[in-house]
């Protein structure tokens, strides 16, 4: 049991490993479908920002959902402000990192402030930076996981040996 518990263990860490680089691929499609809405059909932020989200589950999904909620309920907000709102509340469920968050602040920030195609460029620009992230992030993935692995079904081993 022991061994088992300490492979768990490590495979659990594994696993959170990889939840970063999909949560950022999810963040990427809705960046890009969220540039769709505004540059083409010409939504307003929190439809726009909700439609986005339908096609994405989990902990991202739900952040768009929520920052649309909280733009559509509380108009007087700014899409920075609700971001930085919704960020706090789901920080625990969500495996982005400071960058990642850093950039959403300032893609909000600058939601709304100029044209459809200055919007457009600047969310290209994120979508791009995100992208550089998430190579960054599938590499770190792929170099401990298989560690983690290990680290977790040999300190099983360990703590077996010590306890006979």
């Amino acid at each position: 049991m022991v061994i088992a518990a300490g492979a768990g263990i490590g495979f659990t860490l594994a696993g959170r490993l990889g939840e970063r680089p999909r949560q950022i691929r999810q963040l990427i499609s809705s960046l890009t479908a969220l540039g769709a809405y505004i540059s083409y059909v010409s939504l307003p932020l929190s439809e726009a920002l909700a439609r986005a989200a339908a096609g994405v589950g989990g902990p991202v999904g739900e952040f768009f959902r929520r920052v649309a909620a909280v733009l559509a309920h509380r108009g007087w907000l700014s899409p920075r402000e609700a971001v930085a709102e919704v960020l706090a509340e789901l920080g625990p469920h969500l495996a982005w990192r400071r960058p990642e968050q850093e950039i959403l602040l300032l893609l909000s920030a600058n939601l709304g402030l100029s044209g459809r195609d200055e919007q457009q460029k600047y969310l290209a620009l994120v979508i791009d930076q995100l992208a550089v992230i998430e190579q960054e992030a599938l590499r770190h993935r792929d170099q401990n996981a298989r560690m983690y692995r290990y680290l977790g079904v040999c300190g099983g081993l360990a703590a077996a040996i010590l306890l006979v």
